[in-house]
């Protein structure tokens, strides 16, 4: 009795999932794109800078100004070649932001052309 009993259990647990259907269902259909998200740059703004020439001729009459109006006497001084390298080096960090915004310009394009 208790070997036909473990014979069902057996037959039953083997046949039981041959009972249902086996029905596969397969999409193939293209998965879409998340679009790209970046953040927005912060507008740049410049603060205003007075620029004061101080030569040999005039630097009594620069210092007194200053002395004048309360205005602590720091000078910085480039000369005329540093002052080309900080043109050149403006004109360079322009020319980049430029180089940038084209870039992401051409991904917004593309993720646009995507989304249509």
């Amino acid at each position: 009795m208790q070997n036909l009993l473990i014979a069902s259990v057996a037959i039953l647990t083997l046949t039981s999932c041959s009972s249902i259907p086996n029905i596969i269902d397969i999409n193939s259909s293209p998965v879409e794109r998340p679009p790209l998200v970046v953040p927005e740059v912060d507008e740049f703004t410049t603060r205003p800078i007075e620029w004061t020439v101080v030569t040999p001729e005039n630097q009594d009459q620069v210092f007194q100004d200053l002395n004048d109006e309360n205005i602590d006497v720091v000078l910085y001084a480039i000369t005329d070649d540093g002052y080309k390298n900080l043109s050149l080096n403006m004109a360079d960090i322009i020319k980049l932001v430029k180089q940038q915004k084209s870039i992401i310009a051409a991904y917004e394009k593309y993720n646009n052309e995507e989304e249509e």
